[in-house]
């Protein structure tokens, strides 16, 4: 199957090759001195990506070998103090960043579905749903940050190896997916990469700022940490779920478009009679600009060839990377399902039956402290 932005007259098999690189998104930003362009270019290799995830895979459950569960992190040496320095300073980091990436990423999406559903209800939310760009210079920028950032977090494996425990699957595994998922998303600039730094940068937030806080030693309830568990779950989940609708969504952009164009007008309008003629240009101006932001994605749509006009999806590429993310994400679901049951429904159940059989041995006659069964 070929999609409206695939090269024309190319072999279905071959139009991975044609995909071209995702704009460099730091064209006259100061971000520009910290990630030239040919940085940007050599970190979109398929072998960056592919060498780092096997070499840490590879290097993590090496190292499990030769853990003697010595906690480095406790005590009062000079290395144990900076160790824990260095602990909460990762964790304050991530949960800042992760926050940051969020709090820029997030808006984006939700201003492009604000446009669609108050133009167009429904069409208007689903064109605006197939039509968030890896290409849009603020979620190309985030999200090529926060595929970056996915090689930083395997400090998360250091430091608990340093803590004299083992690196276990889900921990390696996810490091490692991420990495590449994040990967094969923007360099095959898919639609739906916001699903995956919107969705992950939230989640995250919440999960080092706990992390931040448990490495102070506050206190905390066990609940909090279960509910985290369970928040990954779900995001993994609502994620997966919703990056698949791509395959399936029909959209009506002729239809959507016109809805706009009337919606801009309207607004251009009220803003005039609110604010009167002083300040109507500026404000039309701003109110029409955001609004033919999705316009100008359903006015492209609307030129596609009759038979690709409903198509969610764009390229090949995008299909492609929406698979590669889904594969990925049912193994990682499954291990953090066992992680969740081994570690708190077991757990439960042991330590009632512990205090069960503790009741039985303090009251010495077969019952329990309470005198039932």
């Amino acid at each position: 199957m070929t999609y409206p932005l695939d090269k024309v007259g190319t072999k279905v098999s071959n139009l991975l090759h044609y995909q071209p690189y995702p704009a460099y998104p730091f064209k006259d930003t100061v971000l520009a001195h910290v990630f030239p362009k040919t940085f940007f270019d050599w970190s979109l290799q398929l072998a960056v990506p592919v060498t780092f995830a096997l070499l840490y895979y590879t290097i993590a459950h090496s190292a499990n070998h030769f853990q003697s569960g010595f906690d480095h992190t406790k005590g009062d040496s000079f290395k144990a103090k900076v160790l824990r320095a260095v602990v909460i300073l990762h964790n304050a980091g991530l949960c800042l960043y992760s926050f940051f990436t969020f709090f820029m990423s997030a808006p984006v999406a939700l201003d492009l579905f604000a446009q669609g559903w108050r133009a167009a209800g429904h069409e208007g939310l689903k064109l605006a749903l197939c039509s968030i760009p890896a290409t849009n210079s603020l979620i190309g920028r985030w999200s090529y940050i926060f595929y970056l950032s996915k090689y930083y977090e395997v400090m998360d494996s250091i430091i608990l190896y340093l803590k004299g425990k083992k690196i276990g699957n889900l921990q390696s595994y996810h490091h490692a997916g991420a990495l590449f998922s994040m990967w094969i998303a923007y360099r095959l600039q898919a639609q739906a990469v916001w699903v995956f730094v919107v969705f992950n940068s939230g989640v995250h937030t919440f999960m080092y700022a706990y992390y931040f806080c448990a490495a102070l030693k506050l206190p905390f309830p066990k609940t909090l940490k279960r509910n985290l568990t369970t928040l990954q779950i779900l995001q993994i989940a609502s994620g997966t779920l919703l990056v698949n609708l791509y395959y399936f969504l029909k959209l009506d952009p002729v239809y959507v478009y016109g809805q706009l164009l009337g919606s801009a007008t309207a607004q251009s309008g009220f803003s005039k009679a609110l604010f009167g003629s002083s300040k109507s240009a500026l404000t039309a101006s701003a109110a029409g600009q955001s609004l033919m932001q999705l316009s100008t994605y359903a006015q492209a749509r609307a030129t596609f060839p009759a038979s690709q006009r409903d198509s969610c999806i764009e390229t090949t590429g995008s299909a492609v990377a929406i698979l590669g993310n889904t594969l990925y994400m049912g193994p990682l679901l499954v291990l953090f399902a066992n992680f969740f049951i081994s570690s708190y429904f077991k757990q439960q159940q042991q330590s009632k039956a512990n205090g069960f059989a503790k009741g039985k041995q303090q009251n010495g006659n077969g019952k329990a402290v309470n005198g039932k069964h």
